[in-house]
């Protein structure tokens, strides 16, 4: 069920009278709190979420009001995912990448912010990990995962980008991580020193990662690479999810990001640290990075890092990891 927390109770109100006009059995609002909950997808800003959600074969995945949400649908013999947008957003179109499985666009509805994807078979590398955490060391699947893994993003980064894609350079990743360590501070959500150190790292990484020189050839970037972005099925075949985010950028950037969700893993007791560095040679490997990628990555594994830091300081089950997170910084 998701929801909304607001510090000022009118916009609570005016708010809460928008949502509750697309389903008035769907809202429920504690003022004293100022929390507004929103059951069964209702939602103002995605005004189709709710009637996809009310279908018997429907069940909400995701839902992040008044931004987007994702549905599977189950039906005999396919199962299927919606994703929902604000009506009028750009969707994503069909798109083929050599050597690399991604999930097939079956409609899209750009008037009501919708589009359907055939579900991509497999299991993420994450679900992998959990397996692994019992054994003294990284088992040969696993390893050949995360290999195929590497190879998969080595096919993604080899792809030609399609024509209109924006780029995300060194100052864009600057721009991602200071509006989040801005969050964070804006928030309160950092203890103490843990203030002063996201701050000062700020400042180094605007000098680091502002100095880095981009690739010769600008490549295609997933730029919200992790674990769970990627499915391994048999004969280690791998595909990739998520593909809104694709930018012309740095190579290092996906690579450093997938690394970091490696050692955040660890970090929140999810496998051993022994099987996350494992896991992490494996993608490399797989991934065969050159020397200038090499030099490049422990800026942006700074970088990510230091990001993590401030999104995690808001979830009150891994709030300790800040502090962690940027000592690693």
């Amino acid at each position: 069920m998701a929801g909304q927390w607001f510090a000022d109770r009118g916009r609570l109100r005016t708010v809460a009278e928008q949502t509750a006009a697309v389903a008035p059995d769907g809202v429920s609002c504690d003022a004293e709190a100022g929390v507004m909950l929103q059951r069964r997808g209702v939602d103002r800003r995605l005004p189709a979420l709710a009637g996809i959600v009310a279908d018997e074969e429907a069940a909400l995945v995701v839902h992040r009001p008044e931004r987007r949400a994702v549905v599977r649908r189950t039906r005999p013999g396919a199962t299927t995912y919606l994703k929902v947008v604000r009506p009028g957003r750009a969707l994503p179109a069909t798109l083929e990448l050599p050597g690399l499985r991604v999930p097939a666009v079956l409609a899209s509805e750009p008037a009501q912010g919708t589009v359907e994807y055939a579900e991509l078979a497999g299991r993420t590398l994450h679900d992998l990990l959990g397996d692994a955490g019992l054994a003294a060391d990284v088992d040969i699947t696993l390893s050949r995962a995360f290999h195929a893994a590497g190879r998969a993003v080595r096919a993604l980064h080899s792809a030609p980008p399609p024509p209109g894609l924006g780029d995300h350079g060194p100052d864009d990743e600057i721009a991602v991580t200071t509006r989040w360590v801005d969050h964070a501070l804006a928030h309160g959500v950092l203890d103490g020193s843990d203030r002063a150190e996201a701050v000062d790292a700020v400042a180094v990484l605007v000098r680091e990662v502002g100095a880095l020189v981009p690739p010769f050839t600008p490549a295609l970037v997933h730029r919200d690479l992790h674990d769970k972005q990627i499915l391994v099925a048999e004969e280690d075949d791998a595909g990739l999810l998520d593909l809104d985010t694709l930018a012309v950028g740095d190579q290092a950037l996906d690579v450093a990001n997938l690394l970091v969700h490696l050692e955040l893993r660890a970090l929140q007791g999810h496998c051993p640290a022994d099987v996350a560095g494992a896991a992490g040679d494996a993608f490399l490997t797989g991934y065969g990075p050159d020397r200038a990628l090499q030099e490049r990555l422990g800026a942006y594994a700074a970088t990510t890092r230091l990001r993590l830091a401030c999104v995690y300081a808001f979830r009150p089950r891994w709030h300790h990891l800040a502090a962690e997170l940027l000592r690693a910084v």
